[in-house]
């Protein structure tokens, strides 16, 4: 997973209906402007908005059309442990790359445990997973000793950074 990854819309007909025509179009779109990888139920696709239903369409059929062109990553952040890890599940079968999390919203935790959920995760999930540090939408941020803790952890094998905090980016301690 190198280069552009483009992260994608959820082309919608209505509130529930994913527009297939608009997702085929969409995915050849970026594909022949040369990106080198998709994400899919992402905040740019809206991911905790849709419904579950909605959501492992979109994954069976994205997967479907990139069709192993490039590798597919799949945001499977939830307030539900089970969702996530479902929506993971449902992303290796059809053949994703990884899956991206943020830290659960809604109710408010500490970094420690962060650490742990992460923990809990990634030992249930059927493929590698991407941290998805996006502080704006969570109110929890992924600081940088529970980054190093993550990073110890088998199947951790990177993370999106939305924070917008560039200087946060250069901490090594």
């Amino acid at each position: 997973m190198r280069g552009v990854i483009v992260p994608l819309v959820t082309p919608l007909l209505d509130r529930d209906t994913l527009d297939t025509g608009g997702l085929e179009r969409l995915i050849e779109h970026v594909l022949a402007g040369g990106v080198q990888g998709l994400f899919i139920l992402g905040t740019t696709g809206e991911g905790p908005s849709l419904g579950y239903r909605l959501r492992h369409e979109l994954i069976e059929r994205t997967c479907r059309l990139a069709a192993g062109r490039v590798p597919v990553m799949v945001g499977i952040t939830d307030t539900a442990f089970v969702e996530s890890v479902r929506l993971a599940r449902t992303a290796a079968d059809g053949g994703a790359a990884a899956v991206v999390a943020a830290p659960p919203y809604y109710y408010p935790a500490r970094q420690l445990e962060l650490v742990e959920y992460i923990e809990h995760l990634a030992a249930e999930l059927p493929l590698p997973l991407l941290l998805y540090n996006l502080p704006g939408y969570t109110k929890l941020p992924f600081e940088p000793q529970t980054v190093r803790a993550a990073a110890a952890m088998p199947g951790i094998v990177g993370m999106k950074d939305s924070s917008g905090d560039m200087g946060r980016r250069g901490d090594r301690s």
